[in-house]
């Protein structure tokens, strides 16, 4: 492992490893032997089990039906401007930049440095060229006091910007999530879209499956930073948005993202909030 890498969470190199798995544009310039190894131990350690439950997700299924997902929306939204929260090692930048779309990726001083230098390295030529001036990367922590005025310069001037935050929110507090939807809100204009992931406890027994071995794979991808609490049901979601100030909120359709997947109980939904 290269020395930029261990500075690398354990998140960021499985979930590019997966996107790499399932063939997204430039997901191989982020898979690392450390993302490798952690997909096949998760498999190893049990994973396999799943695939045993006709409705349950694999991690890979659950990560394609999460990144599709937020894809399928952004594509509707046809955006002038993304900002991702979190953004690790996500390959969504380089290729809404290169389609010339300006796209600001957003995570802690470490992680921006490993992906830049990551960049440098693995991109080809003609393809840092392409988004050269599109797509920036921003030192923030989210939950910092200065991040709305940070937010409120990053979107300035746009008129159908998209804030995304994938896998995200559900590693935070419940007064930090609420704190940090409205930050978003309070400074996206009329009309802009915030992107996120959540889980809802409701939904039967095979829910509650679902979502007991996203959380234990989770438990073991992050080393042991488990997922916080979910929320009680969709009802519970749609006011977490509404208080935060969103004007509308609702759950991107699986069957329009990954129809192939449908059949599976996914213990999280894309959810699409709009100011």
């Amino acid at each position: 492992m290269s020395a930029r890498d261990v500075r690398i969470g354990p998140t960021a190199h499985y979930t590019a490893y997966a996107w790499h798995r399932l063939g997204l544009p430039h997901a191989e310039l982020f898979a690392t032997s450390t993302g490798a190894g952690l997909f096949w131990t998760l498999r190893a350690l049990g994973e396999w089990l799943v695939v045993l439950h006709p409705r349950l997700p694999s991690m890979l299924q659950y990560l394609e039906a999460r990144h599709r997902g937020i894809e399928a929306a952004l594509e509707d939204a046809r955006p002038d401007r993304v900002i991702e929260l979190g953004a690790g090692l996500s390959r969504r930048g380089l290729t809404w930049a290169a389609r010339g779309v300006p796209y600001v990726e957003v995570d802690l001083p470490h992680m921006v440095a490993a992906k830049q230098e990551r960049i440098a390295a693995m991109a080809p030529s003609a393809l840092r060229t392409a988004v050269a001036g599109r797509l920036t990367h921003a030192a923030q922590d989210v939950l910092a006091p200065d991040f709305a005025g940070w937010l409120r310069q990053a979107v300035a001037g746009a008129e159908r910007p998209v804030v995304i935050a994938e896998g995200v929110l559900g590693y935070f507090e419940p007064d930090e999530r609420a704190r940090l939807a409205g930050v978003i809100a309070a400074e996206l204009p009329p009309g802009g879209r915030f992107l996120c992931d959540l889980r809802a406890a409701d939904g039967g027994a095979a829910m509650r499956v679902a979502v007991r071995f996203l959380k234990a794979g989770i438990f073991l991808a992050t080393s042991g930073r488990g997922a916080r609490a979910d929320f009680t049901d969709e009802a519970e979601i749609r006011s977490f948005f509404a208080e935060a100030g969103f004007r509308t909120a609702a759950p991107v359709p699986v069957e329009r993202a990954t129809p192939h997947l449908a059949r599976l109980r996914q213990g999280v939904r894309i959810w699409e909030a709009v100011r």
